[in-house]
């Protein structure tokens, strides 16, 4: 077997990352983003793993939080140089609307769970995200779950 690698410079086909946001002739206030969210999680395989989530406001500025909510997916993939993709469903608070976001590829794990640990670890370095820094709690939660 080979030796496990994770890879965020390269871009799979995931015939599930499509957009179920209607048009933009619909007002944000018509939309329903708990419905939107759910008919994006369904859409994930059934052979995937959800590894977890991620739910906080963070502070932004005096006054102002950011809403951060990560819904974290492991997926395997069949045929290709990789065997798994970190797949990640993010409320994006500007935008106002959840979005699919690929952020890893994987291959050479002896299993779901070393592949989800290793890559969603990797993830999270990629995007310095330490761990041991207690704004960081919901982060660090959901690697120990893992």
């Amino acid at each position: 077997m080979p030796s496990p690698k994770v890879s965020f410079d390269e871009s799979v086909e995931l015939p599930f990352l499509v957009d179920f946001y209607p048009d933009d002739d619909v007002g944000e206030d018509d939309v329903d983003h708990a419905q939107i969210l759910e008919r994006m999680e369904a859409a994930v395989p059934k052979s995937a793993v959800k590894l977890g989530v991620v739910d906080f406001e963070l502070d932004h500025s005096p006054g102002l939080t950011w809403k951060i909510e990560e819904h974290y997916f492991l997926v395997p993939i069949r045929g290709g140089k990789y065997e798994w993709a970190l797949v990640r469903v993010h409320w994006d608070d500007n935008m106002a609307r959840y979005e699919w976001a690929e952020e890893a590829v994987g291959s050479g794990f002896k299993d779901a769970q070393e592949a989800g640990r290793a890559m969603l670890a990797g993830f999270l370095e990629h995007c310095d995200i330490d761990l041991a820094d207690e704004g960081n709690a919901e982060y660090r939660a959901l690697a120990e779950r893992l």
